[in-house]
């Protein structure tokens, strides 16, 4: 008979880190990949798909202030990832492209990411598929709700607090 503390959530889900780890580690990916943040992907990605973007929209994808998507863009810059240009018709416009070595490092990462999925989908039955995907959708909208829930919470219980400098 198992015990309650094998079946608790906090078991189950160090069990799948345990099992999962080796995602993480550098010669499961390319070394290159791990020397980026969370927001520099999402940044690379979202132009990847869009082709062009200005710091107002890379801004509002990455969930971040505009200062911090300017740093994210200038970092990205640096590594050779990315390049403003004005536009042609209005120079005020600065949009923000991939460069040609960004492009290649997302297909390559793709292939990578490609071939992991297609390994774990060809052992899935159909209504294994199936119920993965309701699965994965559920996850994602109960994450996703939760999290705009403690986003109303936290605005809401946002004072202003009254500092007495002496």
């Amino acid at each position: 008979m198992t015990s309650n503390k094998e079946l608790g959530l906090e078991t189950i889900i160090f069990q799948y880190i345990d099992e999962l780890k080796f995602l993480f580690f550098p010669d499961k990916w390319s070394s290159v990949f791990l020397d980026y943040s969370k927001n520099e992907i999402l940044a690379l990605l979202l132009l990847y798909r869009n082709k062009k973007a200005n710091m107002t929209e890379i801004a509002e994808y990455i969930s971040a202030p505009l200062n911090t998507a300017t740093g994210v863009v200038g970092r990205l810059e640096k590594k050779l990832m990315v390049e403003r240009l004005r536009d042609k018709e209005d120079r005020r416009v600065v949009n923000i492209v991939l460069t040609k070595v960004a492009e290649d490092f997302i297909e390559q990462e793709k292939g990578t990411i490609s071939h992991y999925f297609e390994e774990v989908v060809k052992t899935l039955s159909d209504d294994e598929k199936k119920a993965a995907l309701s699965i994965f959708r559920k996850v994602a909208s109960v994450l996703k709700n939760d999290k705009s829930t403690s986003d109303h919470n936290d605005k809401a219980e946002k004072r202003v607090k009254r500092i007495i400098i002496e």
